[in-house]
């Protein structure tokens, strides 16, 4: 297995430097293609530049196995790498880029095993995770969803399992005025203004937390002219998100309430949906049991660690919005995600390496 595991490190590195800001995910891509390729390994890259190993079954029931290639930075130039005798330091080093380089040295292992599948599986490198919809994993399961009943993702840390989804509403909000000048127009409505009450309405609302953890959140906001200038035009973007259905349709009512609120002063208030990402949806209790056990069961063998289940919003919310069982595991240790300082232990990829294939392994003979 050493050879297996000097050669994920060698993937890890390679692949950390390379940009990927969802929706250009194309020169990841191409390397995970290009190196497949190089091992005589068949692979595919399809119109979201997914990249897709299959391995035929005995039967076309399918398992897939995906790790994201997509960080969450915008950068288009090689990422900052950087180490010390414990750690890599580089954006996305953990998230998830260790866990691509995991899955695909996996792949290599498979191909030298010769072993063969009973369900087909599929191998997916996937894009969009971060800031793309899941749109992605979507097209996997619009090309094979009627085949698939298993999903596993490996992203995160291992001493955790997400598996639960969070369903999120994400709108940008924009209220436009006439504006004038800060003085000889006082009294002129001001967008400004109107979103503040807006703002202020909105964290008036009492979340429900019965059965699920409920949130909202204003991230970012914008506009104006000057100083000097009543505010013409002021945006925001929110979201709010729960793994719950009734709550995530609690919320939009009382978003909507706020919109209608804003709206009463004056000017024009638009809501723009932006994101409506699924959460579950009638999935099997007992088969999602079966699935977080055997994966706890791995991370623990390998790691010696009590592992928690968690929610979150994965590239799992798919499949579980299509009522099919996944599984979020995680296969390294870091910190510092989504963070231009963020982190992950050398000492971790060879464990992380050794869960990625006892879960893969377990579907081949």
């Amino acid at each position: 297995m050493q050879m297996y595991c000097e050669l994920a490190d060698k993937l890890w590195r390679e692949l950390c430097v390379i940009p990927a800001p969802s929706h250009h995910e194309e020169r990841r891509a191409k390397y995970i293609y290009d190196t497949l390729v190089s091992w005589g390994i068949d692979a595919e890259i399809d119109g979201m530049k997914n990249v897709i190993v299959r391995f035929d079954g005995e039967n076309s029931e399918t398992v897939v196995f995906a790790a994201h290639i997509d960080v969450v930075f915008p950068d288009t130039d090689s990422l900052p790498f950087s180490e010390d005798k414990n750690n890599v330091y580089c954006p996305g080093c953990g998230d998830d880029t260790a866990e691509v380089a995991m899955l695909l040295t996996v792949v290599k292992y498979i191909a030298d095993s010769g072993k063969k599948p009973e369900n087909t599986v599929l191998i997916v490198f996937n894009t969009c995770e971060e800031i793309g919809n899941f749109g992605g994993t979507t097209a996997i399961f619009e090309k094979y969803g009627k085949n698939i009943k298993e999903f596993y993702t490996f992203d995160g840390t291992y001493d955790e399992v997400v598996n639960e989804s969070v369903g999120i509403h994400r709108y940008k909000v924009t209220v436009k005025t006439e504006g004038g000048h800060a003085y000889q127009n006082f009294g002129n409505k001001n967008a400004a203004e109107i979103l503040a009450r807006g703002i202020a309405r909105l964290y008036d609302i009492k979340a429900p937390q019965e059965n699920s953890k409920t949130t909202y959140n204003v991230g970012m906001i914008s506009g104006g002219t000057s100083v000097n200038s009543i505010c013409q035009t002021a945006e925001m973007l929110c979201e709010y998100r729960s793994a719950k259905r009734e709550n995530i349709l609690y919320i939009k009512e009382k978003f909507g309430e706020v919109i209608g609120y804003m709206k009463s002063f004056g000017g024009e208030v638009t809501a723009e949906l932006l994101s409506d990402i699924p959460c579950m949806k009638n999935v099997n209790k007992d088969k999602m049991r079966e699935m977080t056990d055997f994966c706890k069961e791995i991370q623990k063998k390998h790691t010696g660690l009590d592992v928690i289940e968690a929610s979150g919003s994965t590239d799992c919310n798919i499949p579980h919005s299509l009522g099919i069982p996944a599984v979020c595991v995680g296969a390294y240790m870091g910190g510092g995600i989504h963070s231009r300082g963020e982190w992950a232990e050398k000492a971790s990829i060879q464990k992380g390496l050794n869960i990625v294939k006892d879960i893969v392994m377990h579907y081949f003979k």
